[in-house]
């Protein structure tokens, strides 16, 4: 998913994180996302295990790279 893809409350959700380390604004878009994201990983893996670190470690690049991403309104 692009940030170009997710809504615009979302966007600003993540500019707020990348702005000002607000846990609460990543918090909420791992709510709303994780459970997509674990799902593609498990059907990519076909492994619970491999699916979670997967998750995981998606939402922690995210939250290194959140600065550098660009969000369009």
């Amino acid at each position: 998913m692009t940030i170009r893809a997710m809504n615009s409350d979302n966007g600003h959700l993540l500019k707020r994180y990348a702005e000002t380390g607000c846990e609460a604004s990543f918090r909420a878009l791992v709510d709303q996302y994780a459970g997509t994201v674990f799902a593609s990983a498990l059907r990519r893996t076909g492994d619970r295990s491999l699916a979670e670190d997967a998750t995981q470690r998606v939402f922690t690049i995210l939250a290194r790279k959140a600065a550098s991403l660009k969000t369009h309104a």
